[in-house]
């Protein structure tokens, strides 16, 4: 528990990292009503109101794409950050496990980011219902589905940061998620011929709970889906707890 809180406050206390990754999640939602909402203000006619299912579909859709940018920033951050500042040797001296040193690291992650990710979530949400106006307000299953894919698409893409970040270069590492995400995923995901080979994306897995999110949606069940979430946290995890075993300290 002690190993848990010092990777908790060792990532707090990187007030950048803090700093960019709360804007990134909440910062975004905030400046993406504050437009919206300007826009209305200044031409109703021709800009309807804030809230509402569309807008709020919006909302989740840059919460999702600024949101895993966020979480690959601070799960590379959480996995190489004992290396870059030499303290890696010293903790293997203490007597701890490698793989403890590792293990703890995704959760220490995961109880930063959260909180981030749920507050921007709920703003996105609040915002939907306080500015729909006449607009047809979200019904309680979009919400919870929207909620699901992000909240399960960053926590994946958090694990796999956090054991890139031990295995890569951090800013290498943050690259290549990122470019994961925002490209290569949707355009395998895009090519039909693929067949069921699509099944295996993790972004494919997490639009089953959010189509309306996504453009090209895989079909596949709900509980194949989690399957294939589950597994790419549980190859991550392993991948990076295997490197770090056979890392010189």
């Amino acid at each position: 528990m002690r190993l848990l809180s010092a990777e908790i406050l060792k990532l707090r206390r990187r007030r950048g990292l803090m700093i960019w990754c709360s804007l990134l999640t909440i910062g975004s939602v905030v400046v993406a009503y504050g437009v919206v909402l300007a826009l209305h203000a200044a031409n109703p006619a021709h800009h309807g109101p804030a809230g509402g299912v569309t807008n709020l579909q919006n909302m989740m859709w840059l919460l999702i794409s600024l949101g895993t940018v966020a979480a690959a920033i601070l799960g590379t951050t959480a996995g190489s950050q004992d290396v870059s500042a030499g303290v890696f040797r010293d903790l293997v001296v203490t007597g701890r496990s490698r793989r403890t040193l590792f293990r703890v690291r995704f959760p220490g992650a995961l109880a930063v980011f959260a909180p981030m990710l749920a507050v921007a979530y709920g703003l996105a949400v609040g915002g939907a219902y306080a500015f729909a106006g006449g607009l047809a307000a979200p019904t309680l299953h979009q919400v919870a589905s929207y909620g699901l894919s992000a909240a399960l698409l960053c926590a994946v893409t958090l694990a796999a940061a956090v054991s890139l970040g031990a295995i890569l270069p951090a800013r290498v590492a943050t690259g290549v998620l990122i470019g994961w995400n925002a490209i290569i995923a949707g355009l395998l995901v895009a090519i039909p011929n693929l067949g069921h080979a699509r099944d295996a994306i993790d972004v494919a897995a997490a639009a089953h709970f959010a189509p309306a999110l996504y453009k090209d949606t895989v079909p596949m069940s709900a509980g194949a889906a989690l399957v294939v979430l589950v597994m790419w946290v549980a190859v991550a995890l392993r991948a990076g707890t295997w490197w770090t075993k056979r890392l010189d300290a």
